[in-house]
């Protein structure tokens, strides 16, 4: 099914782009109009497998799709302001349900999305995984490629960040707030009164930063290696503490 063979590299920087960001329209079989593909905005957080997580209720169309068809699409992107021109992913597997109220889940889902808090009290919204089977991924003027969903996680086998990604968030955020800053300026060269983490992955973390009473909007950090415990984390955070001060 592949154009070619591609470089694990390509693999990897695939799983980068998808654990940093959260924008993505999803495609499911329609229901109403059998044959036609039916597509909406799907926010989305990825799990610690690299399975983007969307929160959907029963009544929307595109559950009403999954029901019956869990085979999906999607199309993960960065940013609206240049589509053609920006890397893009697209995802193709199973919507899978999941436990709304698997706890570490829950509020690794919350601290990207916030605003879906209020959607936990309401029964009919529930959590569906993506079981990538099948990518496409288009990193730029001729680097693109077809590849295994299997390639997405690899050696996430192993990862315990599912359990202990909280712990470290909140060690940063109570102890380490003037490395977060330091971070901000030394990586993004932007000079910033508050920040905080938010999320850690296999790949890299995000920090929301602040300049005087504005939020302004997540930064992402990558690792070198991916990281699969609290101790690698800790290693790689070290390792750009040092860098920020060198």
């Amino acid at each position: 099914m592949s154009d070619a063979p591609i470089p694990k590299s390509l693999a990897r920087e695939a799983r980068q782009f998808l654990f940093s960001t959260r924008h993505a329209i999803l495609s499911t079989h329609s229901m109403k109009y059998p044959g036609f593909p039916f597509g909406s905005v799907a926010p989305f957080v990825c799990n610690q497998q690299a399975e983007p997580v969307v929160l959907i209720s029963t009544i929307a169309e595109h559950t009403k799709n999954i029901l019956e068809n869990a085979k999906v699409s999607l199309l993960v992107f960065s940013g609206a302001e240049d589509l053609q021109a920006n890397a893009r992913l697209t995802l193709m597997g199973e919507a899978m349900p999941c436990d709304k109220q698997d706890a570490d889940l829950r509020a690794r889902y919350l601290r990207y999305l916030p605003q879906a808090a209020s959607y936990f009290d309401m029964h009919d919204f529930h959590f569906y995984r993506i079981q990538v089977e099948h990518v496409r991924y288009i990193a730029g003027f001729g680097r693109m490629g077809w590849f295994e969903g299997s390639a997405l996680n690899e050696g996430l086998g192993e990862s315990m960040l599912a359990a202990q990604e909280a712990g470290i968030v909140a060690h940063m955020n109570e102890d380490h707030k003037d490395s977060l800053l330091q971070y901000c300026k030394h990586v993004h060269d932007i000079t910033a009164d508050h920040a905080e983490m938010i999320g850690l992955d296999a790949e890299g973390f995000d920090v929301q930063y602040h300049q005087g009473e504005e939020t302004q909007g997540l930064l992402r950090f990558a690792f070198e290696q991916p990281v699969l415990n609290a101790m690698d984390a800790r290693k790689a955070l070290v390792a750009l503490s040092q860098a920020c001060k060198a």
